[in-house]
């Protein structure tokens, strides 16, 4: 699944990051961190708390993401047991955006081509900042 979300953040030029759903605790969130959420990134040993004002995802638990996916956390990486994923692809504009639109419906048959499962598209913003986690 990383190598395919991947190919498609190459082809469209946008950045797209992965979660493993049953390692989220509660909602999914898109925000300002209060600063100091716990946040051990891929292949580190210590823990790199979240800056106040930084863009983040977060749970319950801390953040998820920081630098909006730009850096991803160990606890809630895929892995090859990972059975349900949020897959996350990102834009800061309209030209942005329009990309993000293409990749989001080119990573959705990809998905469903490879692993023969469907999901669904949300949105997160600023105005819709939470995805339920069910």
């Amino acid at each position: 699944m990383v190598d395919i979300y991947n190919s498609v953040s190459l082809s469209y030029a946008v950045p797209c990051g992965g979660e493993d759903l049953a390692k989220i605790v509660g909602d999914l969130c898109l925000g300002r961190a209060q600063g100091n959420e716990s946040f051990f990134p891929l292949g580190a040993e210590s823990d790199a708390p979240a800056l106040a004002d930084e863009i983040i995802y977060f749970d319950e638990q801390g953040a998820v993401c920081r630098c909006l996916n730009w850096r991803e956390a160990q606890r809630t990486m895929l892995t090859e047991e990972t059975k349900d994923a949020v897959l996350v692809i990102e834009a800061i504009n309209e030209e942005q955006a329009s990309r993000a639109r293409e990749a989001m419906l080119e990573l959705h048959t990809k998905i469903e081509e490879y692993f023969g499962v469907s999901g669904k598209i949300s949105h997160l913003t600023a105005t819709n900042p939470i995805l339920e986690v069910e």
